[in-house]
């Protein structure tokens, strides 16, 4: 029998120019402990389980992010991906298109680190 080693927070952090079927894992692996985050202007963010958009939405660079209707969507390395819930540090947990409408973006939006 071997045993896996323990997931560390560095290892929940998302990288966002992996592909999209692997963050999705990823995050699903890490919900609800230790929790997948990733960084916006210096602030870390918890990410809960996102989803796969079937869009082939290729502008978006790996980390930006976009508001398109009711959706949150995020670039990867393959394709875009659809936030759920966030919870920014010390903030509660909202869904993410909430979220992004309460930054304020400018058009050319934010990135993901």
């Amino acid at each position: 029998m071997s045993l896996a080693p323990k997931i560390t927070a560095e290892d929940a952090r998302v990288r966002w120019g992996d592909p999209a079927v692997a963050i999705g894992r990823l995050v699903r692996a890490c919900t609800p402990a230790p929790g997948a985050w990733t960084v916006l202007d210096g602030t870390r963010v918890k990410l809960w389980p996102v989803a796969g958009t079937g869009a082939d939405d290729h502008d978006l660079a790996p980390g930006q992010l976009r508001v398109k209707g009711p959706l949150a969507l995020v670039g990867t390395g393959t394709q875009p991906v659809q936030l759920g819930d966030v919870q920014a540090h010390g903030k509660r947990r909202m869904p993410a298109a909430d979220w992004l409408r309460g930054l304020r973006l400018g058009p050319s939006g934010a990135v993901l680190s």
